[in-house]
């Protein structure tokens, strides 16, 4: 089948379905989907699905479908697999142990970003029963405005997000320090320099 014969049926396959009347933008792009070597000369395929849908839209809809039986019948559609509804599994949760982090900065009130991601978190503690931590990392002095160590905690629970424990970074210093000296006790730290 040639250019012009592929377009041809591709603007009558079209006009077949959608009430004898097709679209030039509809048949380029069925072409171009399922033609990909036809790509390489784009202003060939416009003149000509430009000319063939006027005149597959000028003939009665028995002459369409005549003239697309001539043809082999309608171009199949490719069914768009469905995707999965719901949560992905979480890789390598066994189903048991698991903890979840939500962990923004205390840099004004939650936004909508801030909501999404707290919200994804709270569905995937239901899904495996897990725990949830909301830890409040507030190590960059610049960054932190006091009163945000309320907002945080208020508006997650606005949310209907309930948090099993909740640690303010900066109270966990000592903490984190602990875990450095061991590393580099053990020759498991290094120094980056990036």
């Amino acid at each position: 089948m040639d250019i012009e014969e592929t377009i041809y049926k591709y603007a009558l396959t079209n006009a077949v379905e959608h009430s004898n009347s097709c679209q030039t933008g509809s048949v380029i792009g069925m072409v171009m989907s399922r033609h990909p070597d036809m790509r390489k000369d784009p202003k060939t395929v416009s003149q000509l699905a430009g000319k063939l849908v006027a005149k597959v839209n000028a003939m009665s809809p028995e002459e369409q479908e005549e003239e697309l039986n001539k043809l082999g019948g309608a171009e199949e559609h490719k069914k768009q697999e469905e995707k999965p509804k719901g949560l992905p599994e979480l890789e390598n949760a066994d189903g048991k142990n698991i903890t979840l982090r939500f962990a923004p900065n205390p840099s004004g009130p939650l936004h909508i970003g801030h909501a999404r991601a707290a919200i994804l978190n709270m569905l995937y503690k239901q899904k495996y029963d897990a725990k949830l931590i909301l830890r409040i990392e507030d190590t960059d002095p610049k960054r932190v405005e006091v009163d945000a160590y309320d907002f945080i905690p208020e508006d997650i629970k606005w949310l209907g997000i309930e948090a099993d424990e909740i640690y303010t970074q900066s109270d966990r210093l000592e903490i984190y320090y602990e875990y450095a000296r061991k590393a580099i006790e053990i020759g498991a730290a290094y120094m980056c320099t990036c």
